[in-house]
């Protein structure tokens, strides 16, 4: 990336751009890439520096909507596993698979989880990153060893994506 080439190409008017994108963040930065990686002439245009704002405070995370899955919203947790599924496709060197543990400390709290989980790996089917899985107090321990002790029961390890929007 040349910055004086780049200014020189946006004053000649004969330059013809089939997609403008303006703004550099995560989304801004993955819908120019797709469509230069299509083909098209693709500008971008940021204000400051590409992830500056909230894309570079974020956890970067292209979950399938885990979230909404306690709200009831099946299809809104359909499309987003669609969408996380595209994203790992299409741009493989900018995304990977990411495990993550729910602590449970209440007694019903691991089969809460751990259905509600197996239900997100159900909805996932073919584009599942793993299954989820019920994991003791003492690996919960291992692998989050700063987590309070005091009335852990064990945990749910599940997993979603992970993208670098730099």
């Amino acid at each position: 990336m040349n910055r004086e080439q780049s200014l020189q190409a946006l004053e000649d008017r004969s330059t013809r751009w089939d997609v403008l994108v303006i703004g550099g963040g995560a989304t801004g930065l993955g819908a120019a890439v797709d469509a230069a990686a299509r083909g098209y002439r693709t500008l971008l245009v940021e204000q400051h520096d590409f992830g500056k704002a909230t894309s570079s405070r974020t956890t970067k995370l292209i979950h399938g909507g885990v979230r909404y899955l306690r709200q009831g919203n099946i299809s809104l947790v359909r499309e987003s596993l669609r969408e996380r599924a595209r994203l790992l496709q299409n741009a493989p060197q900018l995304t990977r698979r990411q495990s993550f543990i729910v602590p449970a400390y209440g007694v019903l709290d691991r089969a809460f989880y751990g259905v509600g989980l197996k239900l997100y790996d159900a909805l996932s089917g073919q584009f599942s990153l793993g299954p989820s899985q019920l994991i003791s107090r003492e690996e919960t321990l291992r692998e989050l060893p700063a987590i309070q002790s005091a009335g852990l029961r064990g945990g749910v390890r599940y997993f979603d994506g992970q993208f670098d929007d730099a």
